[in-house]
């Protein structure tokens, strides 16, 4: 009887501890999911230095979608992540032609980027890897470096409005929320105009921000597929709620969803109002 008891024991300890070790393993899988979020700027292409060309890689891990400037052309795909392995989808770009070292240049960042499967992250570098062969280092831009004291006090309250066009050539970050609207046209957001908000307008926009469609920005389709052939702008819009990002797919600017047509329009609205003052 006690040999049964003892064997029952064990069982349930062993059980136990499995259970532990899986929650462990999840957990662990979890922070990996969430850890990757914020633009980079690309330093190192294999053994080159091309920080002089403005290539960046964005991630987004509330929708698991990752776009970025290629040289030429804007990219986007989506990604997934389990530990420090990282796995690109099929990857899609705008349709610019350019100059032959740009273009040369996104052949060799396209085709070096499908061969990524793995990643590290020391500090504010992210190293992008297929197996142990560095393939990219790039490091994240001052906008996505919170201090710790400012993720403490604002992290679970802060509600903002992010509106971004992006072409080769141009660049434009609108983010408004409660007391300020922000502008700028750095692709590292270094430099940005600040506006106040005024408060109706932050109300009013607000209203058109339901639950309903916060909640599935990331499923909404865009009408029109300009941005794919002819350069047209790349445009997204992101709600941010406490610690949750959610992103729309890229779509036309000037063409949005109809489902965020009314917030984008007070968006630019605003923005315009604003810039007048």
């Amino acid at each position: 009887m006690k040999f049964l008891l003892s064997l029952f024991t064990l069982v349930t300890l062993t059980g136990s501890c499995n259970s532990a070790k899986e929650t462990l393993v999840e957990q662990k899988e979890g922070m990996a999911q969430t850890r990757l979020s914020g633009t980079y700027n690309i330093k190192q292409l294999e053994s080159k230095d091309i920080a002089p060309k403005n290539l960046t890689i964005a991630f987004n891990d509330s929708t698991n979608q990752v776009s970025g400037f290629s040289g030429c052309n804007t990219f986007f795909s989506n990604y997934t992540v389990k530990d420090n392995t990282l796995k690109f989808g099929p990857i899609a770009t705008s349709k610019k032609y350019c100059g032959a070292e740009q273009n040369n240049l996104e052949q060799g960042f396209l085709k070096a980027l499908n061969n990524v499967n793995a990643f590290t992250l020391e500090n504010d570098n992210i190293i992008l890897l297929n197996e142990k062969t560095e393939i990219f280092i790039a490091t994240k831009s001052e906008a996505s470096k919170p201090s710790k004291s400012d993720i403490v006090k604002e992290n679970y309250k802060k509600f903002a409005v992010i509106y971004e066009t992006l072409t080769r050539g141009s660049f434009e970050h609108i983010e408004i929320s409660k007391n300020e609207i922000k502008i700028s046209n750095d692709r590292n957001l270094e430099k940005t105009d600040t506006y106040n908000c005024n408060p109706e307008d932050w109300k009013m926009l607000k209203e058109l921000l339901s639950d309903s469609v916060v909640e599935n920005l990331d499923l909404l389709k865009a009408p029109t597929d300009k941005r794919l052939y002819d350069g047209a702008p790349h445009a997204t819009l992101s709600v941010i709620k406490g610690d949750v990002i959610m992103m729309t797919p890229t779509f036309d600017h000037g063409a949005p969803p109809k489902e965020i047509e009314s917030i984008v329009n007070k968006i630019l609205s605003m923005t315009e109002i604003a810039t007048k003052q």
